[in-house]
């Protein structure tokens, strides 16, 4: 459901829906009574929105959980609670080292997020990457929502899981990628508040940041490391990870097998973000901008 204060903003994005081929539910936009029908969650702040089918939402820990007793089951080692420290190649050997020891590859595929950075930079390696940083926090709402709802003017999601509403928004440039404020919570707050009916606002649980890996250009980087062929980067989803991991997967297992699309593989190559650079050489930070 996507909702809006306004028929003007309703009718305006479905018009762009509906450029994109989206397959948007029967009656168009809704006002009145029909909105209040179709999602009795939302007040009388929502004065008018829409349906898009054929979307799906879920629980991201519950997912990771038993992606990884799948995993598991298939025979794959996962090492949890290993930070790691530094990917290493050279003389003919691939290392990942890591707080848990060190681990030896024939490949190694850098799959994480903004912390990707760090690690390339230990190759040689400057990605064009910056963390957009989003906060998400959990309230109690009687009823809550029936479906995932998108508040389009304040630029909130409504996440129903279980007994909670996952409250979820925020687009936060800066070079702290784990820095919390406190404010920026405060602020989808007041932007969500006058939409979801009988919701606990100051029993906020689970307040939290994450760092999207945003990329110029919005495509995110699959491929080699530039000099470092047996070193794939995996990173640079921007805010749609979770939609674009299985293609990706398929992206790199085809990569790693010799199968993948020549056209497709050039799309996402690092090579057009990731600067080469020597330890020694000196570069400059424009410090006026800070």
């Amino acid at each position: 459901m996507f909702a809006f204060p306004s028929r003007e903003h309703a009718a305006e994005a479905l018009a762009a829906f509906r450029r994109l081929g989206a397959p948007i539910a029967p009656g168009g936009v809704l006002e009145g009574a029909r909105l209040a029908a179709a999602e009795p969650s939302l007040t009388e702040g929502a004065r008018a929105g829409f349906v898009v089918e054929r979307q799906w939402s879920l629980d991201p820990s519950l997912f990771v959980d038993r992606l990884a007793e799948r995993l598991r089951s298939d025979g794959v080692e996962l090492v949890a609670g290993a930070r790691v420290s530094a990917v290493v190649d050279r003389s003919g050997r691939t290392e990942v080292r890591t707080s848990a020891g060190t681990f030896r590859a024939d490949t190694v595929v850098i799959a994480a997020g903004i912390g990707s950075r760090e690690l390339v930079r230990g190759l040689g390696g400057d990605i064009d990457l910056v963390a957009g940083k989003g906060y998400s926090f959990s309230v109690a709402a009687e009823p809550p929502p029936s479906r995932l709802v998108h508040l389009g003017a304040a630029k909130v999601v409504l996440t129903p899981m279980g007994k909670r509403v996952r409250v979820a928004g925020t687009m936060e440039f800066e070079r702290d990628a784990d820095r919390f404020r406190q404010r920026r919570v405060e602020a989808i707050v007041a932007a969500a508040r006058p939409y979801l009916r009988h919701a606990d606002w100051d029993d906020r649980q689970e307040e939290w940041v994450g760092p999207r890996p945003m990329t110029p250009d919005g495509l995110p980087l699959i491929g080699p490391v530039p000099g470092h062929p047996r070193v794939l980067l995996a990173t640079g989803h921007n805010m749609l990870g979770l939609m674009l991991a299985p293609a990706t997967g398929r992206l790199v297992a085809g990569l790693l097998t010799g199968t993948a699309d020549p056209q497709l593989s050039s799309t996402f190559a690092p090579v057009r973000s990731v600067r080469r650079y020597s330890r020694y050489s000196w570069r400059v930070r424009d410090t006026r901008r800070e």
